[in-house]
């Protein structure tokens, strides 16, 4: 144990071992039926080197649903065109030396606190973050495509204060990967708001941890880039402003694929249910 917690956290640069594990990592998608990325434009691909360019404005990668175990960002991680992106996840897991040592391996791991989000951001890196978060965990539902945004603001504001563009990511099929205790929701947002799961899940017949392999697999969108302009100091109206149009922006990308990924007949009625 003080063995791995040394290694994975020391500084140290990727080499042979680093690409090994990461090519190993990738082959998690051969595990869904099928696993499919999509990038629906250049604006959906991460600024290359945007502190040594100016006119490159960084992306702040905002991946919907979370699901049980965030799959989608999961596959975004490893992803060949997604290694400038800093991926930001809890602290306790960033900190969890197993975890971190198998993230700084395979992909380029970050903090989701505000200090370390505005320490990042002001170096002008790609971020990533799943702004769900527990609550959207406890929400996801086989049956429902469900998000949880309403109150998730910070996100927006963050990307203001340091001028950067905001790229819409869902992921069809996570919410299909377990099925969920649902109802008792005061209760269990409740311990979500003091950093407690309260998720009840059962995966794959054989290994209740596996996920389940739905039809459908994984399908991860990035859509088009929400333009946003830096201002240092929003106000709320402003900050709610941008967080409209961003939501727009996702409900947009849901209804643009959702046929494909679903079929044209449920297509017609499933719509992404905004909490």
């Amino acid at each position: 144990m003080v063995l791995v917690t040394t290694f994975a956290f020391l500084p140290w640069e990727k080499g042979i071992i680093s690409k090994m594990v990461t090519a190993f990592a990738r082959c998690n998608s051969l595990y869904y039926k099928q696993c499919m990325t999509m990038f629906e434009s250049s604006s959906s691909l991460p600024a290359s080197s945007p502190s040594n360019n100016r006119k490159a404005k960084p992306k702040f990668y905002a991946v919907y649903p979370h699901g049980a175990f965030c799959l989608g960002w999961s596959i975004l991680f490893t992803h060949i065109k997604m290694t400038t992106v800093r991926f930001c996840f809890s602290p306790a897991l960033y900190y969890s030396p197993f975890f971190h040592m198998w993230c700084r391996l395979t992909g380029k791991p970050g903090k989701a606190d505000k200090a370390s989000m505005v320490k990042y951001m002001k170096r002008g890196e790609n971020v990533a973050l799943p702004p769900g978060g527990f609550e959207e965990a406890t929400l996801t539902n086989v049956h429902q495509d469900r998000v949880y945004i309403r109150k998730r603001l910070g996100f927006i504001k963050l990307a203001l204060q340091h001028g950067y563009d905001v790229v819409p990511v869902y992921c069809f099929g996570e919410n299909k990967t377990y099925w969920n205790m649902q109802g008792a929701w005061k209760l269990r947002l409740w311990m979500n708001s003091w950093g407690v799961p309260s998720i009840m899940i059962w995966g794959a017949w054989f290994l209740p941890l596996l996920p389940k392999r739905s039809e459908i697999g994984l399908y991860v969108v990035c859509g088009d880039a929400l333009e946003l302009p830096k201002i240092e100091d929003p106000t709320k109206e402003q900050v709610r402003e941008w967080h409209d149009k961003y939501i727009a922006a996702l409900v947009n990308l849901f209804e643009r694929h959702k046929s494909s990924v679903y079929g044209e007949e449920l297509g017609k009625v499933q719509k992404l249910q905004i909490w």
